[in-house]
C-alpha cells in the first residue's frame, strides 16, 4: 500500500485531471521508473488515490479559512525507504531526493502551477498491520508478490490465507 490522501479545495480538479494524477500517481511504485530508482515495482492495485474535495468554510490552515490549500497525506507500507535504498543501491537521501522529485514533477502542473499551496507528508507502517482481502500480503519480491503484480488483483496463496 501506497495510501494517498489529497484534501482540496472543492473543484479543485476535474474528474478527468483526478484520473490523470491518480495514474501518475501509481506509476511512482508499478513501473519502469520505480524498477529503475527504486528496484521494484508494486502491484497497481496497491495504490489507492483519494481525493476529498472541502468546503472553504471547512479548510483553515493558521487559523484561517483557505480556498487555494492542498494537503496530501501518504502512508506507506509494501516498502520502507531502507528496503529500495537497498535494492537500488542507493542512500536512503538519495531515494528521497528521487522520490520527491518525481511527486513535485507530477503534482506541480496542477497545483503550484495554478496557483494551489501544497503541504505533502509520507508516514510508514509497519508491514505486519497491513492486510488486503483478509489476507497477509505476500511478502515483498516473492513469487506470489510477482503473481499479484502480473494480475493486478489478490488472490489466495499458501499458508498466508486467513479465515
Amino acid at each position: 500500500m501506497p495510501l494517498w490522501q489529497l484534501l482540496t479545495p472543492e473543484n479543485a480538479f476535474t474528474p478527468e485531471e483526478k484520473a490523470d494524477i491518480a495514474t501518475k500517481i501509481t506509476n511512482i511504485y508499478s513501473s519502469d521508473w520505480s524498477r529503475e530508482n527504486f528496484g521494484f515495482e508494486l502491484p497497481k492495485f496497491y495504490t489507492s488515490v483519494v481525493f476529498h474535495e472541502v468546503k472553504a468554510d471547512s479548510f483553515f490552515v493558521g487559523g484561517e479559512p483557505r480556498d487555494n490549500f492542498v494537503q496530501i497525506e501518504v502512508v506507506h507500507i509494501a516498502r520502507t525507504n531502507e528496503q529500495a535504498a537497498a535494492l537500488a543501491g542507493i542512500t536512503v537521501e538519495e531515494i528521497l531526493r528521487r522520490y520527491f522529485e518525481n511527486v513535485n514533477s507530477i503534482l506541480k502542473p496542477y497545483t503550484i502551477d495554478r496557483g494551489l499551496e501544497v503541504e505533502f507528508h509520507v508516514e510508514t507502517a509497519p508491514f505486519e498491520t497491513w492486510q488486503i482481502d483478509a489476507m497477509v500480503p505476500p511478502e515483498p519480491y516473492s513469487e506470489e508478490e510477482r503473481r499479484w503484480y502480473t494480475e493486478n488483483r489478490s488472490s489466495p496463496y499458501g499458508a498466508y490465507v486467513t479465515a
